[in-house]
């Protein structure tokens, strides 16, 4: 393979990334650095497994990946007789069937659970995992009421999956119950939501109704109650069911002054389109449910989407345990090594980088409000981009990277520089590629969202390198530390040099706004995001339970959770 690989990439496969590929094919998680060259292991490992007969699904965090890897390793899975496809949400049924056929099929987690799930409500399943071994004899599947595989199946094996990002996969996305829908009765829902707006409309902030940002709830006070009462006195009887009425307009508040545009959501062609808060970027096919989404639709003037109803529903920690092998890789395992072996069962493998990282990180700053914090990056680029250096600045969302290119803006029009600023935010996706590809250009600034924190290979002109490197500036306020992390990988790669900072914004009323404590408040930042790590992991183990004791209750044979 090493050979295949030097004729047909350019390049061999170094000894850290064999040791990588090796922990994977035995069923675990390899923990490799960010720029050791992640893809080529997992590609090392899938090469591996299908030359032994073994189908292997490799799990992206999204299609843009998934398409340039495949893209990019064609010829030299080609070289050793494999073939290889990628699958994404363009794609037709009959092509993700053929695609599905290959050896090595690159997809995002997210379709190949929704292809599975339109098997399972079509009545085409295909059963691999170990608990359903495909090898059982006829005797053995009777026994165990083990379907055969049905070949009209669009996704005909779960034999193997190998996952990139895997902590994004099965810890950040894990939350997230994925749910296919289908058509339902339109019936009067449509006209109780837009009621449910009209009433929330009405209602004061403070006094009538208090919101709850971080459970995205809103809760009614007691005056707000006695509102709502005389709001409804002269209504239907429906509307004068108090909990039934509460309810919707609870949903409406939510809507309202919950969800905001540019950061949960965008507006195209007339259609709502979510942002995934993860990823940064658009969740193709995903909408709120409860009625949620059409609120959103109606506040927007677009039309709302037809009624629906669950047909299906999983999670990524139940789906994966159809298969037999399971193994991926990330930069960011070590820490939440007891929960990955506690929901999955999986073991981490550290490998160590093949040569020692040349980032250099800087001290955190704090500000004031965002307005000074937006200045000083201001400042801090375009001091950088003078030396010629490439500067990556990460915010939390689309308002706040508007927010950054308008002072940056500013300051072309003040005369101080006269170059330009790109955004990469869910608006851009469409331009990915390009604006990752300029963004190692000497000088260049780039204002991204966290679609640049993952899977993102920035290469670097040879200029920016004996510049320094890319700096990459955080201004996010990510709930994990290994957010943090994969957003410094971006920088450094390779035995390139590079540099990192992270700057704050205290919150309002809070110690972290006191100059006097120091390092004292970086300790505090810590401590806070951990209990909003420990917070997100309780979360986690509660929806898996939850989901074990609802499929146990309706399926007694159904596999654990």
């Amino acid at each position: 393979m090493d050979a295949t690989c030097g004729d047909t990439l350019g390049l061999r496969p170094r000894p850290n990334q064999w040791q990588a590929a090796q922990a994977m094919v035995a069923g675990r998680l390899a923990e490799l650095a960010t720029g050791e060259g992640k893809t080529l292991a997992l590609a090392l490992a899938a090469a591996l497994l299908a030359l032994r007969g073994r189908t292997v699904h490799l799990l992206t965090a999204n299609d843009y990946l998934a398409t340039r890897d495949a893209t990019h390793l064609h010829g030299w899975y080609a070289r050793l007789g494999l073939r290889v496809a990628a699958i994404t949400s363009d794609h037709s049924p009959a092509e993700r069937a053929a695609a599905y056929r290959a050896d090595v099929v690159y997809v995002s987690a997210r379709e190949l659970v929704f292809d599975s799930l339109r098997d399972q409500v079509a009545g085409r399943s295909a059963w691999s995992a170990s608990a359903r071994d495909a090898g059982l004899s006829e005797h053995a599947r009777a026994l165990t009421q083990t379907p055969p595989d049905d070949d009209r199946a669009t996704v005909p094996a779960f034999d193997v999956a190998l996952i990139d990002e895997a902590d994004s996969i099965l810890l950040d996305e894990a939350v997230m119950p994925l749910v296919l829908a289908r058509p339902g009765e339109a019936g009067e829902r449509l006209s109780q939501l837009g009621t449910a707006l009209d009433l929330a409309a009405q209602l004061q902030p403070g006094r009538d109704f208090e919101l709850q940002p971080v459970a995205r709830d809103a809760a009614l006070t007691s005056a707000g109650a006695q509102r709502l009462d005389a709001l409804c006195a002269d209504r239907s009887r429906l509307w004068r069911h108090r909990m039934h009425r509460e309810e919707l307009v609870r949903l409406a508040l939510v809507a309202a002054h919950l969800l905001l545009p540019q950061r949960d959501y965008l507006v195209r062609q007339s259609q709502v389109r979510l942002i995934d808060p993860v990823t940064g970027r658009i969740a193709a096919g995903r909408m709120w449910s409860n009625g949620l989404h059409e609120l959103v639709c109606l506040k927007e003037g677009c039309p709302p989407p037809p009624p629906t109803e669950t047909a299906a529903r999983t999670t990524y920690s139940h789906f994966l345990t159809r298969y037999r092998l399971i193994g991926g890789t990330s930069a960011t395992l070590h820490d939440q090594r007891h929960e990955l072996r506690r929901l999955y069962g999986l073991q981490i493998s550290r490998v160590h980088a093949h040569t020692p990282p040349q980032r250099t990180r800087g001290p955190n700053r704090w500000f004031a409000d965002d307005a000074a914090r937006d200045r000083a990056v201001v400042e801090r680029a375009l001091a950088l981009a003078d030396e010629g250096r490439p500067v990556l600045i990460g915010t939390d969302g689309v308002p706040q990277s508007l927010r950054l290119i308008a002072a940056f803006e500013a300051a072309f029009a003040a005369g101080a520089t006269t170059r330009s600023v790109q955004c990469l935010d869910a608006r851009q996706d469409a331009r990915e590629a390009a604006c990752i590809a300029a963004a190692g250009q000497p000088g260049c600034l780039t204002v991204a969202t966290r679609m640049a924190g993952r899977g993102v290979d920035i290469r670097l002109h040879p200029q920016a390198v004996q510049a320094g490197g890319l700096h990459v500036l955080s201004c996010q306020d990510n709930p994990a530390r290994r957010l943090d992390e994969q957003l410094f990988g971006r920088s450094a790669r390779q035995g390139d040099p590079g540099s990192v900072e992270h700057w704050h914004v205290g919150p309002a009323r809070s110690l972290y706004r006191i100059p006097a404590l120091g390092a004292w408040r970086d300790l505090a930042w810590r401590l806070r995001q951990r209990a909003r790590e420990a917070q997100a992991a309780d979360e986690r183990r509660r929806l898996r339970l939850g989901d074990a004791l609802v499929r146990n209750r309706l399926d007694p044979l159904a596999p654990g959770g």
